[in-house]
């Protein structure tokens, strides 16, 4: 049976977009990927009872070489230290460390000692990231705009900790 004109470019055309169809959702998914790597995420209620209870405030940095960067601050020293030094510290941790690690210092910027712990972190497919955070089990961070959901695992339930992010 003979086409009529045209209708082989049609076929062409449409069997070109069902195989380049799958791949758009993927396309839209990662363009939607929150920006992780901007500024660094602040505890929420690292001024209030959370800070109180453990005695420090917890700011985390992420990198794009996958590096993350826990920084545990003393309470209620933690209410006089601005971004701006946070940023610097972040910048002269990252600058410092070579390895896995945990260090203690003033890192040239806070008047009192805060703990940095460096990790690797693994990306995974539903804007989670997953790193060691203490001996329990690994961390999952759970990534939403300008916000993040550190969960941590627990004996019996899960803890979540929520954070918000403060850009650069």
């Amino acid at each position: 049976m003979k086409q009529p004109p045209g209708s082989r470019v049609t076929t062409a055309l449409l069997a070109v977009a069902i195989l380049l169809l799958p791949l758009f959702p993927q396309g839209i998914a990662a363009a939607a990927r929150p920006e992780i790597h901007s500024g660094y995420y602040s505890r929420d209620g690292n001024d209030d009872l959370a800070a109180k209870t453990t005695g420090y405030s917890i700011y985390i940095k992420f990198y794009p070489d996958q590096w993350v960067i826990m920084l545990y601050v003393p309470y209620p020293y933690s209410l006089s230290v601005d971004a701006a030094a946070l940023h610097k510290v972040f910048r002269n941790v990252k600058r410092e460390a070579r390895s896995k690690s945990y260090i203690r210092g003033s890192f040239g910027v806070l008047k009192e000692e805060a703990t940095a712990h460096i990790e690797t972190y693994k990306m995974l497919d539903d804007d989670t990231a997953m790193f060691e955070c203490d001996g329990m089990a690994p961390c999952r961070a759970k990534f939403s705009g300008d916000t993040m959901e550190m969960i941590k695992a627990g004996m019996i339930n899960n803890h979540i900790i929520g954070f918000t992010r403060v850009d650069d």
